[in-house]
């Protein structure tokens, strides 16, 4: 009865040290693992794979524009402008307009030239026809006393061929009658003659007027055509000869945007039916259909250059000023998807989509790209299929994937 503490505190100290420590430990493993073990194999199956799943966002295939484009730059010109010389050569005496100001047609002075000079000369002319008038009326009365005198002496003459064949004259006064009457035929002659000049120098004197006014008309030069002013070369007391320009009138209510494609286009540009899309400064100018091209390719930088019209452009587009153009060679309504979810592997292009949480691979055939998204040519894909938009690069074909939340 005396041996029983001793062996007491014996065994308290053999549970305390590092040996017995690892007995527990050991045991308890074994009991925890039998206890895991016995609960349901799909329930382990769960959380395996929960914890394997990869985390996804998806974004559904759809139905979308697509364009084939060029996008290039091209220049504001107006389509109707006029530039403007003067008709008749001479000192500029007055100057009408300035650069900017409006003009109309047919009925703004522009320009003013030796108005002093070119209207004597229209009075000179005007003088000149009159004397040419009056002179045609002298001629016609010389032919009248011509006529008069020629008349009596063709009495006269009949008279004396009588007397001659009665032997009443001598031969020399029969042929001083005869010579008599022949001067005045030919005085009458030439009288009608001078009639027929006269007339004739009438009517280059009234031409001579005819040009003479019009070289006053035409020193004051009116615009042409309705628009502004966009250029003015000349002063007043400087010399304007007839072809050289003294002023530019742009019309800008009607505008043409020109560019120049490359010549491998040339076949697919329609006049009427191909369309540009316009922006000037940030203004967007419309979709337009292209009104002119070019005939021919340009040998050396083969190119071609084609045209649209803009009807009453908005303001702020005006000629001179540049364009960014976008010119539609195609355009359809298909399905897509985004561009940057497209892959090569093994050589093919391929998207992932969403099946039964399983990531499967998708081979596609693409078409045009417009605006991020890609065209999806064929059957490969049907409206609203989920494909991977995030996470598509971690992601191989079969993988369990864990969809976060659908890209919109």
């Amino acid at each position: 009865m005396c041996l029983a503490p001793p062996i007491v505190e014996k065994r308290t100290q053999t549970m305390s040290n590092p040996i017995s420590q690892r007995i527990f430990l050991l045991l308890f493993s074994i009991a925890l693992v039998f206890v895991q073990g016995c609960a349901p194999p799909q329930d382990v199956q769960a959380a395996t794979q929960r914890t394997r799943s990869i985390p996804v966002t998806v974004i559904a295939a759809q139905e979308r524009p697509f364009e084939e484009r060029i996008t290039l730059q091209g220049s504001l010109l107006p389509k109707e402008y006029a530039m403007v010389s003067p008709m008749v050569d001479g000192i500029v005496t007055d100057v009408y307009v300035e650069e900017g100001d409006r003009v109309v047609a047919n009925e703004t002075k522009l320009v003013q030239i030796e108005k002093i000079a070119l209207t004597q000369a229209y009075d000179i002319a005007c003088q000149d026809q009159a004397v040419a008038e009056h002179a045609c009326r002298d001629a016609e009365a010389q032919v009248i006393a011509a006529q008069v005198q020629y008349d009596k002496a063709k009495i006269d003459y009949e008279r004396f061929v009588r007397l001659r064949e009665q032997q009443a004259i001598t031969p020399d006064a029969m042929e001083q009658m005869e010579a008599g009457f022949k001067v005045a035929e030919a005085q009458l002659n030439r009288a009608k003659t001078a009639v027929a000049l006269r007339k004739e120098q009438q009517k280059q004197a009234a031409a001579a007027v005819i040009i003479a006014r019009k070289r006053l008309d035409d020193s004051l030069v009116i615009s042409p055509m309705d628009g502004w002013i966009t250029m003015k070369t000349i002063k007043r007391g400087e010399f304007a000869s007839v072809g050289r320009a003294i002023l530019r009138i742009a019309d800008t209510s009607v505008l043409e945007v020109s560019a120049f494609l490359p010549g491998e286009y040339y076949p697919r540009i329609r006049t009427g039916e191909t369309r540009m899309r316009i922006q000037v400064s940030g203004i967007d100018v419309g979709t337009l259909p292209i009104t002119y091209k070019s005939p021919e390719i340009m040998a050396q930088l083969r190119t071609f250059e084609v045209k649209a019209l803009i009807e009453s452009p908005p303001e702020g587009v005006v000629p001179g000023a540049m364009a960014q153009i976008e010119t539609v060679l195609q355009s359809r309504d298909s399905l897509g998807v985004p561009h940057d979810v497209t892959q090569i592997r093994d050589g093919k292009t391929v998207v992932f989509v969403v099946e039964n949480g399983l990531a499967r691979q998708i081979e596609i055939h693409t078409g045009l790209t417009t605006a991020g998204w890609t065209e999806v040519l064929g059957d490969a894909l049907a409206p609203g299929t989920p494909v991977i938009s995030r996470g598509y690069n971690l992601v191989n074909d079969g993988d369990p994937v864990d969809v976060q939340e659908e890209a919109k």
